[in-house]
């Protein structure tokens, strides 16, 4: 009796559609990614109950070996990457002791801005740094 046409499925129906309607477009509303961005910029997100504003993508220190502090060749590849990452609108980097010698390039690439000009207010870059318990 599924099929059968009653008052009671066609309420049942009618307010499932309703409902769905009404909830599809309040979701639309309350997602944050129904945003769209400029051109050319990267889309951001409030973090948490903050109300900092981050890009949604971030670079991670680890998972591609940079050898250790000194090896010019390497220090040039990782110095490349941090500086093309924040041309490109990323501003949080997560860093660990653990990852190697990341955090200290993520100092000297900011140095380098610093030195000219391209400097950042810290309250517009967010690191988050991870404790290793050795």
């Amino acid at each position: 009796m599924a099929g059968k046409k009653t008052r009671r499925n066609f309420l049942a129906a009618s307010a499932a559609i309703a409902g769905g309607i009404i909830g599809s477009a309040a979701l639309k509303d309350s997602v944050t990614s129904a945003r769209t961005p400029k051109a050319g910029t990267m889309p951001e997100r409030i973090l948490g109950k903050t109300g900092v504003s981050i890009p949604i993508l971030g670079l991670g220190g680890a998972g591609y070996p940079l050898g250790s502090r000194g090896d010019n060749k390497n220090e040039a590849k990782a110095l490349a990457i941090i500086e093309r990452a924040v041309e490109l609108g990323i501003r949080y980097f997560d860093t660990a002791s653990s990852y190697g010698p990341n955090e200290v390039y993520l100092a000297v690439s900011r140095q380098r801005s610093a030195v000219s000009g391209q400097a950042q207010s810290t309250e517009h870059r967010a690191q988050s740094t991870e404790l290793s318990w050795a």
